[in-house]
């Protein structure tokens, strides 16, 4: 199996930009992403093709929206898979998000995907492999299709040489049972090098109005590409969807975004105030990673975080107890936050807020 990439600029001139396929106007079968209602994309050609053993060329086609903008990119696929010397033909299309990552399949009704005997694909088996081909991290992108059956034995059936065997138990629970091959040929095809091909071409033609539909997107490798990729002045203008971001994506992403809190918005303050109120909203290790950045937070951040003292672990308590006593002094909001904290029978730290009080008379 080969993927390349086509710089015959005359065969891509000679060919147009007609696509080959209808307009899209729903969602794949089976999708990792969001699918906005009224979405209608059109497919384009582009200079991308993977090359599949014995049945050449097989184009990779643009999904553009009405701004001419790439959503997608997708592939209609047809591939012999061979198995203990019998060979099925598999047909599948697939769909890459604008960073190369598998997005999703269509399968073809009239053309089942098989298992050994003809048994036809069941949804679960679909749904199977769905959740494998979204698992860029599977074992077999490490291992051959030998290495992926017990003490594989070669043998030759009908003058075809053939492996068979059990499927190892580290990939068993995510293959489909009895389509190992056809698990492990589509896997490859989806997660080889047309990745970075894709993300490349996606780099090539970035804008303004790309980069910000990533950030408005629910996708988290989608909202750091635009976070890279943003200026100053984006981080500004658009710090209300950052905000949301932030409560609502990952922790990964809520890493990035905490790191450039104080620098992002040195300059305007008033700006990081959704985020910090979104301190009682998210996971306990993105709290950890915003109070290393207490000395560098607005003035007001103390008094925002002392309302929101019973989300906090031992350490982070302990923490922030510390920067206060550090501080020239307490405002009277500040101070009464603590004091009801430090009276509750409820919170197990409230001693160490009692204790604060008492040293920092």
């Amino acid at each position: 199996m080969r993927i390349v990439f086509s710089i015959a600029i005359m065969g891509f001139l000679l060919l147009g930009n007609k696509p080959t396929e209808k307009p899209m106007d729903h969602p794949p079968e089976y999708f990792v992403l969001e699918w906005k209602e009224g979405t209608q994309l059109t497919p384009e050609r582009t200079d991308f093709f993977i090359e599949v053993d014995s049945m050449g060329k097989q184009d990779v086609l643009a999904l553009v929206n009405e701004r001419k903008v790439p959503v997608l990119y997708t592939a209609e696929i047809a591939t012999p898979v061979c198995a203990d010397g019998e060979c099925k033909l598999m047909n599948i299309k697939f769909y890459w998000t604008l960073l190369g990552e598998y997005a999703g399949f269509d399968r073809y009704p009239m053309m089942p995907l098989t298992k050994h005997d003809h048994d036809e694909f069941g949804e679960a088996d679909y749904q199977k492999l769905h959740k494998l081909l979204a698992d860029d991290k599977n074992l077999m992108g490490r291992r051959s299709i030998d290495q992926l059956v017990e003490k594989p034995k070669m043998r030759t059936v009908n003058g075809v040489d053939a492996v068979s065997g059990a499927t190892i138990a580290r990939v068993k629970e995510s293959v489909v049972s009895g389509a190992l091959y056809s698990c492990y040929t589509a896997w490859h095809l989806v997660h080889g090098d047309i990745q970075e091909q894709l993300k490349a071409h996606s780099l090539s033609i970035l804008d303004k109005q790309m980069t910000l539909d990533m950030l408005y997107s629910i996708n988290p490798g989608y909202q750091i590409f635009a976070m890279e990729n943003m200026d100053a002045s984006d981080y500004k203008k658009h710090y209300e969807q950052l905000a949301k971001v932030f409560r609502t994506s990952t922790p990964l992403v809520r890493s990035i975004i905490a790191k450039r809190l104080t620098t992002k918005y040195k300059d305007a303050p008033v700006l990081q105030e959704p985020f910090w109120n979104a301190f009682d909203l998210i996971d306990t290790s993105s709290r950890s990673l915003m109070m290393k950045y207490l000395d560098e937070a607005p003035d007001y951040v103390p008094e925002v975080l002392s309302d929101k003292l019973g989300v906090m672990s031992k350490n982070q308590l302990k923490g922030f107890l510390t920067h206060l006593s550090n501080s020239e002094g307490l405002n009277a909001e500040t101070h009464n936050n603590i004091l009801e904290f430090s009276k509750s029978e409820n919170q197990t730290y409230a001693f160490l807020a009692q204790v604060f009080l008492e040293d920092f008379k």
